[in-house]
């Protein structure tokens, strides 16, 4: 069976700085028709950073939609067009103070698959120094540095829950076969 919908007419109801959100009418393949809410988004990259100690670098930051402070790996939106690998690289960089001479590509998720068209790519810093940060003038953030098994624990009590961390500590371990 062919699960695809097909559009039959759209709008857009809000156009702004980082999200478009669109409703769409569309026909369902069992024939019923049917409208999507759709947030439009430009997607973004994640950097997981494993030290030599086996420390995870986290960032404490306010996220205003849920009214708290969260832990995160370092990430940031991309702009129109670009490179996630290029932005991934500025993002590090930019948020910790760190420059990679390699990113390997981990995974790419879909945080929000039900209303929104956001992919994060996800990337492991490779081979890092220490430069300087350089916040966006509205990014207020701290750094923690977290042995993998503290954060561990904290995905399983609760203190993370932001899902690109989640995802891309899975993914490594997965892949590091732990």
């Amino acid at each position: 069976m062919d699960m695809r919908e097909k559009k039959l007419e759209g709008e857009v109801i809000y156009k702004g700085h980082v999200v478009k959100l669109e409703r769409d009418k569309v026909l369902c393949p069992n024939g019923n028709e049917s409208y999507r809410e759709i947030v439009r988004h430009n997607g973004g990259a994640a950097i997981l950073c494993v030290t030599d100690n086996d420390e995870i670098i986290l960032e404490r930051q306010f996220r205003y939609a849920y009214d708290e402070v969260i832990y995160e790996i370092p990430a940031g939106k991309l702009e129109a067009g670009e490179d996630p690998y290029e932005a991934a690289l500025r993002e590090f960089e930019e948020e910790t103070g760190n420059k990679a001479e390699t990113l390997e590509h981990l995974c790419d998720i879909y945080p929000t698959c039900g209303y929104s068209s956001e992919v994060i790519h996800i990337y492991l810093a490779k081979d890092f120094i220490k430069t300087h940060n350089n916040l966006d003038d509205d990014e207020v953030i701290e750094l923690e540095y977290v042995k993998i098994d503290e954060v561990k624990k904290m995905i399983l009590d609760g203190r993370i829950k932001d899902a690109k961390t989640i995802c891309a500590l899975t993914t490594y371990l997965l892949k590091k076969g732990l």
